[in-house]
């Protein structure tokens, strides 16, 4: 199903994110599974905001092969 396929695709960026050096992870967990801002994820990590978005480009980048590899799936019609 979409849903299956989206579990495993989410493993995949996950295992690709840990690979990554531990500056660029913090930043992404901090930003994207925590949802903090890039001003306060700066703040906690004691980094200008330019360094945040830098990390965060440069794991985009190295995981942008996936989305181009992998066709994302979309929900069904009429299913939440």
């Amino acid at each position: 199903t979409p849903y299956q396929e989206a579990n495993i695709f989410t493993s995949e960026v996950l295992t690709e994110v840990m690979k990554q050096p531990e500056a660029q992870r913090e930043v992404v967990f901090l930003v994207y599974v925590e949802g903090f801002r890039y001003s306060e994820a700066a703040q906690m990590l004691e980094v200008p905001i330019g360094t945040v978005m830098s990390r965060l480009a440069a794991v985009r980048q190295k995981l942008a092969w996936m989305k181009a590899d992998v066709k994302q799936p979309t929900p069904q019609k009429g299913k939440a």
